[in-house]
């Protein structure tokens, strides 16, 4: 934390470059009761939220906590720059004890934590070590393939009949990256569940009762 005394009752701006940081999207439930306003800048990220979080978020959206930025030129630093956009107006718009974290890797952005010290103000920048990055893809890795079972028991009439629909549907179940839904997707082909016969989607409902989730 910087050498400024940061008091948690004071205004906290999380600004995230999702580019960089991905895994970060899965952190921003949470986040929403820890900071006051919370940015996000990306430009071509792949990055999926879980469909229950869409009410809470279009909330937050409306009530101005959180800002989702996607930078209209994809470009390697184009977050970036939306980052350092948006904390120099929020520097001007909020309370000089409000205190801001970057999380970002790419240390480029310490220019940025550099400035808004200058200008008095708290600041840090974030990033995700390799083993808290590795963390994360072990837990994607070990998704419970239940939910989706039961899922794919419940609209049994309507199931993904290809391939790249049964992903679409996965994804969209689990608001994962890519890494997530290739996880259950083999997990489902490994224990059984489904068969994969000219990219046409077959399920076997006795594997798939199997391991669905037990009340």
């Amino acid at each position: 934390m910087d050498e400024q005394i940061f008091n948690e009752s004071n205004g906290h701006v999380l600004l995230i470059d999702l580019e960089n940081c991905p895994s970060q999207i899965n952190q921003l439930q949470g986040n929403l009761t820890e900071y006051t306003k919370i940015v996000i800048c990306h430009a071509q990220s792949n990055a999926k939220i879980p469909l229950g979080w869409v009410v809470s978020l279009s909330v937050a959206i409306s009530a101005g906590k959180l800002i989702i930025m996607k930078m209209e030129k994809p470009g390697k630093n184009s977050a970036d720059f939306g980052i350092c956009f948006f904390a120099g107006s929020l520097m001007q718009e909020l309370p000089k004890n409000t205190h801001f974290t970057i999380v970002s890797n790419d240390t480029d952005l310490d220019h940025a934590v550099y400035l808004l010290k200058a200008h008095g103000r708290s600041a840090e920048r974030v990033g995700i070590h390799k083993n808290e990055i590795s963390q994360n893809i072990n837990e994607e890795l070990n998704m419970d393939i239940a939910p989706y079972c039961n899922h794919l028991l419940m609209y049994a009439g309507n199931r993904p009949a290809k391939l790249e629909s049964l992903m679409n549907s996965i994804r969209s179940k689990y608001g994962g990256t890519e890494i997530v839904a290739e996880s259950i997707y083999k997990q489902l082909l490994s224990k059984g569940c489904i068969q994969i016969k000219e990219s046409k989607v077959i399920y076997l409902d006795d594997k798939i009762k199997a391991f669905r989730l037990h009340n």
